[in-house]
């Protein structure tokens, strides 16, 4: 939720798409060597994509920082527990 969430807000100005997609994924060594905690074996590969105006490349390396926001009432939790919840669940 807190990911379409910011999507939409992305998108209030001038409306736009929203889109989800899920597959199955198998991924093997050479694809995991540089993903942290990743390791080989079946996944589902959740994507999400809008046409919102986009993340501004300056704010782009914090935007999973616990508390960082760019919006005048924003709470900083959102992307941070998205990256938490999907961490969590490897």
């Amino acid at each position: 939720m807190n990911l379409c969430t910011n999507a939409a807000h992305a998108m209030e100005r001038e409306g736009g798409i929203l889109q989800i997609r899920m597959a199955d994924v198998e991924l093997g060594a050479s694809d995991v060597r540089f993903g942290g905690d990743l390791k080989p074996g079946r996944y589902v590969r959740v994507t999400v994509t809008d046409t919102g105006h986009g993340i501004d490349p300056a704010v782009s390396q914090r935007i999973f920082e616990p508390y960082f926001t760019t919006k005048p009432k924003g709470t900083g939790l959102g992307l941070a527990t998205v990256f938490g919840i999907v961490k969590q669940h490897q």
